[in-house]
């Protein structure tokens, strides 16, 4: 049996396009290509490493996210999850059902300051 658990970023049902300031993260469970569970969960504050950290304590193994910052990249890299960055803002069960089926078209990944919407608080 494989077994993946996909960590979505979100809001109110949908992906949320900056990775580490989504307000929730949705997991998904997939066992063999199903769906087995959904869970919606309160994501960490907004900090430097604190995102890929919860992740990788609740067990998931895939991220599929909108734009994301170089640190969380290299961090999800050492934690073995792996990323699918670079998706479009779509309600999570389209985001799921695409890229079930191998469908789900990526964008560009990168987080830059002046297009993510916001500013990148890092603490020591």
């Amino acid at each position: 049996m494989t077994t993946q658990k996909i960590a979505i970023p979100t809001a109110d049902g949908q992906l949320w396009p900056h990775f580490g300031k989504a307000p929730q993260v949705t997991f998904v469970t997939v066992e063999d290509g199903k769906v087995t569970e959904t869970v919606v969960k309160q994501a960490p504050e907004h900090e430097h490493g604190a995102m890929p950290r919860f992740l990788s304590a609740e067990g998931c193994t895939d991220v599929v996210c909108g734009g994301i910052g170089g640190g969380a990249v290299q961090l999800l890299n050492q934690l073995g999850i792996r990323l699918h960055g670079g998706a479009p803002t779509l309600p999570v069960d389209e985001i799921v059902s695409r890229y079930l089926a191998g469908t789900l078209i990526y964008g560009d990944a990168t987080c830059h300051h002046d297009n993510c919407g916001g500013e990148h608080h890092h603490h020591e």
